[in-house]
């Protein structure tokens, strides 16, 4: 059985919405999960911004919001 490949770019931001509701956690892990749900609309908020100013930077995309939320939710749904 051949198994999903995740390109780099999504498992970075999965790991960092991980990382990051794991020090919102600290605080309460509702905190936790709206610090990665802030930060993955967020970042892609800065990249839509970001490409008007400089077109060859950084493209906004869901799939990327999508990954760091999913990677805080691993890491909240534990914790409550």
């Amino acid at each position: 059985m051949k198994l999903p490949i995740l390109p780099q770019d999504k498992a970075n931001h999965f790991v960092y919405g991980s990382v990051i509701a794991a020090i919102g956690c600290v605080v309460a892990p509702m905190f936790g999960a709206l610090l990665a749900i802030a930060f993955g609309i967020g970042k892609e908020v800065y990249d839509v911004w970001r490409n008007k100013v400089h077109p060859d930077s950084a493209t906004p995309d869901v799939w990327d919001a999508t990954a760091t939320i999913v990677g805080g939710l691993i890491v909240v749904i534990p914790a409550l």
